[in-house]
């Protein structure tokens, strides 16, 4: 249940973004701020939902839950939250109007996986070295 309510919160938000900066432009015309504004969503929006993933602090689930299963969860996330983006944007402008490919596709996925890699892997080790009894807390 946490995958599709972190992929619906991305993809929405993304798509809303987009939706709202093109509000009331011309056909045709090409609107790069809202292109940006979509990166920048799907960039941060898994980078900050996956640090805090990362960082999972409450009671004792803390420190079972692992690394592997972190990063297992936010590989389906940004599959997830870039199928809502197109699809989204597909069934609101066309596919022939929006031009898209499988590169296009792997680009965005990419911009939510990376990130959201980045902050997983920095939240988890700021929980290893804050958590007593940790591997890291003890070598250090």
């Amino acid at each position: 249940m946490s995958v599709i309510v972190r992929a619906l919160g991305i993809g929405l938000a993304a798509t809303a973004a987009y939706l709202l900066l093109t509000i009331g432009g011309t056909q045709g015309d090409a609107n790069i701020g809202a292109g940006l504004a979509v990166f920048a969503v799907l960039a941060l929006g898994g980078f900050t939902w996956a640090l805090f993933d990362g960082m999972d602090r409450r009671g004792s689930r803390a420190v079972r839950v692992g690394l592997g299963e972190v990063l297992v969860r936010w590989v389906i996330v940004s599959v997830l939250a870039v199928a809502i983006v197109v699809a989204a944007l597909v069934a609101r402008y066309g596919a022939e109007r929006l031009d898209l490919d499988a590169s296009s596709a792997v680009l965005l996925w990419l911009l939510v996986l990376g990130p959201a890699m980045v902050g997983a892997l920095i939240g988890y080790s700021a929980r290893s070295a804050a958590v007593p009894g940790s591997d890291q807390a003890r070598s250090s």
